[in-house]
């Protein structure tokens, strides 16, 4: 599946009785040259943002499936007021159903989605959705695991940034719930595979979203295989549970980002909290 991924001074004479203009010639050039080989302005900045890295404002969200619950719209249509209101960019979604999925893709013309409806039924209630005006795919794909008796697929997607050419990788998880620890198990092993070998893949940083449905287990067993933390976490300590920790984490990898304003938002559109973060990304390449 990841075989698709495939920082003479001129000699100036002034005439006799002449103003002493030497000197602002000299100036003169000075600036000139100045002015030629530092950018100012907007291109200073932009320069900078190359060389130092980018961002990423993200979000992970179980929205409650329309198959689980009544008011299934009206989530969406909620989940894409919070999306526009926080100005998210990158975002982790589970437990979309198909009428839903609808919703969210209306409502916000200016995202992708993936794997939309594309890996069938069975494997399109997590998506993941960035804002086309600053990031373009370079590669997406998929792992299946169990979940709920049935090999269903988790969606990554490989993200460059329109400014800076720079990529990172984007994994949704929604992992089986209750009593179903075999599945769990079982689903953990294989991403933390697909983690690594995403992570080899040049140094490109990865982010982890999701509902894991484990309150430490799995950000445990990720941080101990791979170079996974939980934001807000530290590479000595990287799986800090939350206040009113809960099943939703958003991971990372520690080497290359900074991870800031992490929170838990319990808006009462679903039965889960919204996971806000923002990621700054300070790896460099293509």
């Amino acid at each position: 599946m990841l075989g698709n991924l495939g920082k003479l001074r001129p000699a100036l004479l002034a005439p006799v009785l002449a103003p002493p203009i030497a000197p602002l010639i000299a100036l003169g050039l000075a600036l000139t040259l100045v002015s030629a080989t530092q950018p100012t302005g907007a291109s200073a900045a932009e320069e900078r943002e190359r060389v130092r890295g980018f961002g990423a404002r993200v979000m992970s969200f179980n929205i409650l499936s329309s198959a689980m619950a009544s008011g299934g719209l009206d989530r969406a249509h909620r989940v894409a007021d919070q999306v526009q209101q926080t100005r998210r960019n990158v975002i982790a979604f589970q437990e979309v159903a198909g009428d839903q999925l609808r919703v969210l893709r209306d409502r916000l013309p200016r995202y992708r989605f993936f794997p939309g409806r594309t890996l069938g039924p069975y494997s399109s209630a997590i998506q993941v959705a960035w804002h086309t005006g600053d990031f373009r795919v370079k590669n997406q794909g998929a792992i299946y695991r169990p979940f709920l008796g049935k090999e269903r697929a988790i969606p990554w997607v490989k993200l460059e940034h329109r400014g800076t050419d720079r990529t990172f990788f984007v994994v949704a998880i929604h992992n089986a719930p209750g009593g179903h620890e075999v599945e769990r198990d079982i689903s953990t092993a294989r991403e933390v595979d697909l983690v690594r070998q995403l992570e080899r893949h040049k140094g490109r940083p990865v982010l982890v979203l999701g509902d894991m449905n484990e309150r430490d287990e799995f950000c445990r067993t990720m941080a101990r295989e791979t170079d996974q933390i939980s934001m807000g976490g530290t590479k000595r300590r990287p799986c800090p549970v939350p206040h009113h920790g809960g099943p939703d984490w958003m991971l990372g990898s520690w080497n290359g980002t900074d991870y800031s304003r992490y929170r838990k938002v319990y808006n009462h559109i679903s039965d889960h909290p919204m996971l806000l973060g923002k990621v700054w990304f300070n790896t460099d390449g293509r």
